[in-house]
């Protein structure tokens, strides 16, 4: 799927003359899904979200038939969803390497494989620790990839990691 740009005009003085510009965000694209995997039927179609910053809505719309919206990825603006507000945040993934980079990505794809930090839903931990969460996400991860099944994360199932969530 091609995602846009989202472009946003400022205006800027340069010698007392005054100057449209187009300043290119790059865009983050979220998915919203009833588990974790990948699939047909798991997106969340039709809900409708708004994304504001400084209190200020710019962005309106719906989720895909896969459950997925592509908003310009902007720190600190705030996507409203479910009736509930998600703060924006962006920056690097632990090394693909790390224990704890293997489970950020697997979460970051909808496999649970970290701690809740409460029973009410708040978001999974990377906590680097190899435990049954892991597992069972490795091993979802794997079938839903149509890997070896094996648990591990070698080469094949890190290359099929950075391929879907980036080094």
């Amino acid at each position: 799927m091609d995602i846009p740009a989202f472009d946003a005009l400022i205006t800027r003085t340069l010698d007392g003359l005054t100057h449209l510009s187009t300043l290119v965000l790059p865009t983050a694209r979220l998915r919203f899904q009833i588990c974790g995997g990948v699939g047909a039927g798991l997106g969340i179609a039709g809900a409708t979200f708004t994304v504001s910053f400084s209190g200020a809505v710019f962005m309106t719309g719906a989720t895909t038939a896969d459950g997925e919206v592509s908003i310009p990825a902007l720190e600190g603006a705030v996507l409203r969803i479910f009736d509930t507000d998600y703060t924006l945040s962006f920056g690097a993934l632990p090394a693909l390497t790390a224990l704890a980079g293997q489970q950020k990505r697997l979460e970051v794809m909808g496999y649970l494989a970290g701690q809740l930090t409460t029973a009410f839903g708040d978001s999974p931990t990377a906590d680097g620790n190899d435990s049954s969460s892991l597992q069972a996400a490795i091993l979802n991860f794997q079938s839903d990839r149509n890997l070896t099944i094996d648990g591990l994360i070698g080469p094949q199932t890190r290359g099929a990691l950075q391929a879907a969530a980036g080094e």
